[in-house]
């Protein structure tokens, strides 16, 4: 079952309309953990979905969080998958693979309909970010003070952003103290603290 979000101890929904968005961490700080519940989150409120991460446990983070939904989720393990991929509302790419990212973002017909997530984006070479920079449907979530495309990620007009820690990368907002497992989330009208409730 999907956990709850909460925005200051409010039950809070993203929804299509907060794309992009980035969230910010550091390792054990709880943002991927808080990442895979956003990408569910929207899964079951129906979005389709294309996923990548750089490690397998958010994939089964993922599958824990939508039980039941398995009929509407495809694992794609190479490019010749994609095709029958397409007819899934998630699609869920080989963890760490990004050529096969980046055959998905050519080949999916359907892609503009899809929102995107690129988790770990700090382990992902130029090719995948530049690929990914331009696309508004999209989630980037990770260290960005360890990627390499640090500044054209840190420059794109988010609508969303959550830090569940300080990034030495300048970002325009103001992160407060936070506890573990906590983040801050600021959108045009709503910011705040945003932490799961599981």
């Amino acid at each position: 079952m999907v956990y709850e979000i909460q925005l200051n101890k409010e039950i809070f929904h993203l929804n299509e309309d907060g794309l992009p968005c980035l969230v910010h961490y550091k390792a054990k700080m709880g943002g991927s953990q808080f990442t895979v519940t956003l990408i569910a989150d929207l899964f079951l409120q129906g979005s389709k979905v294309l996923f990548l991460t750089a490690y397998p446990m958010a994939k089964d983070n993922f599958l824990e969080q939508t039980k039941g939904m398995e009929s509407k989720i495809f694992f794609v393990e190479k490019k010749e998958d994609l095709a029958e991929a397409q007819k899934y509302q998630a699609i869920i790419l080989k963890s760490g693979d990004g050529s096969l990212y980046l055959e998905a973002l050519k080949s999916l017909t359907d892609l503009k309909d899809r929102v995107i997530l690129v988790k770990n984006f700090e382990m992902f070479d130029q090719n995948v970010l530049d690929s990914s920079i331009m696309l508004e449907k999209i989630i980037f979530s990770g260290d960005i003070d360890k990627s390499v495309a640090k500044k054209q990620i840190s420059s794109k007009l988010y609508k969303t952003i959550i830090m569940f820690s300080e990034s030495e990368t300048p970002l325009p907002v103001q992160v407060p103290s936070l506890e573990k497992y906590t983040g801050y989330l600021k959108t045009a009208n709503k910011e705040g603290l945003v932490k799961l409730k599981m």
